[in-house]
């Protein structure tokens, strides 16, 4: 029909500039005035994929195929769409589909590698190998050498794969084409927290927030990095905690040394704090200042306090009997900390064109 066009036109406009709700609202009074054109489905499910409202964006895609079953995009729309259902199967089905209708389109072989991904992350393992996804995004980029999100997939893969360093290579290969990619920026700063160099991984998050503030992933992964400087600060000070305990139970320690051992537990957390503070982005170190925060870190600290007042007052010769109750302190701070502040992953976030 041609007298929905320049509607079509306004709407794709609308999804170029993120204005999904509006763009919805706009292709649902077009669907309802010609159901039989497929573009206008194909746009409806990009909006739905915009606004997160995946079921409809499934179903709107599936009506589009049924329109245009010769056309990759609406496969394309529907793997994305039961990807974040968390229909893999389908997802898979759908973008091998689409490979198949458009095998020289880089969008339908990056979408299938998305797909083998999301099996990845959803199992915790690649169900029928790292190969899938390999090939896929390998057509990919000898389709479309020059295309950000190619790269940003194919460090995905890699990064899944355990490679880190031609992970990182494929994204900074992204951020060359595209400086303010933020999915690249996201996934550097993955990168980074694996390799536990948290103060860089905070910086590339809120780059990635700065960038795409609508993706609400990022500023999450800023949060996820705080916390887990605050773990490993707790986590250190029990686990030497507990390591002076048995020390002292086993060979004898006496009142000093286990004086002093607690007392550089103490010194050196903080110091560890102290120094992941200060070289984080000024922005992170606001995020520090929470209740959370200051009831996990003062739960680890005042068991290694009250540990190193029973060492004080205890008779040297009680010790040995008193360690054990001290050690089960230490080990129950570590669960109430953990408990406080629960530990999260690092997310990713897909890229998928629309068009």
């Amino acid at each position: 029909m041609t007298g929905v066009a320049p509607d079509l036109a306004r709407a794709s406009a609308m999804l170029d500039v993120k204005r999904y709700s509006q763009a919805a609202s706009l292709l649902a009074v077009v669907v309802a005035a010609d159901p039989e054109n497929g573009r206008a489905w194909c746009l409806l499910a990009a909006a739905h994929l915009g606004n997160g409202l995946y079921q409809e964006a499934a179903a709107a895609a599936t009506r589009a195929i049924t329109l245009a079953p010769s056309d990759d995009w609406p496969y394309r729309l529907a793997s994305f769409a039961q990807i974040h259902l968390g229909n893999i199967t389908a997802a898979r089905t759908a973008a091998t589909e689409a490979c198949n209708l458009a095998p020289h389109n880089w969008q339908a072989h990056l979408c299938l590698a998305q797909a083998e991904l999301a099996g990845y992350v959803k199992f915790n393992a690649w169900e029928h190998g790292a190969g899938p996804a390999q090939r896929a995004i390998a057509s990919a980029l000898r389709l479309a050498p020059d295309e950000p999100d190619v790269h940003v997939v194919a460090g995905q893969v890699s990064f899944a794969r355990g490679r880190s360093a031609a992970a990182r290579n494929h994204q900074e290969r992204a951020l060359a084409l595209n400086p303010a990619h933020s999915g690249a920026l996201n996934e550097l700063g993955r990168i980074k927290a694996r390799h536990f160099a948290h103060a860089q991984a905070a910086r590339h998050f809120m780059r990635a927030a700065q960038s795409a503030p609508e993706i609400s992933v990022y500023g999450q992964n800023v949060d996820t990095t705080v916390r887990r400087v605050v773990n490993l600060t707790i986590y250190g000070a029990a686990t030497a905690g507990i390591v002076l305990s048995f020390l002292t139970s086993y060979t004898r320690l006496g009142r000093g040394p286990l004086l002093i051992g607690y007392v550089a537990i103490i010194m050196l957390s903080a110091g560890f704090f102290a120094v992941q503070l200060q070289r984080m982005p000024p922005a992170a170190r606001q995020l520090f200042r929470t209740r959370r925060i200051a009831l996990a870190l003062a739960t680890a600290c005042g068991a290694i306090l009250i540990a190193m007042i029973v060492a004080a007052v205890t008779p040297v010769g009680a010790l040995p009997t008193a360690v054990p109750a001290v050690t089960l302190l230490i080990v129950a701070s570590r669960f109430i900390a953990a408990a406080i502040l629960p530990r999260k992953k690092s997310s990713t976030v897909d890229h998928q064109r629309t068009g």
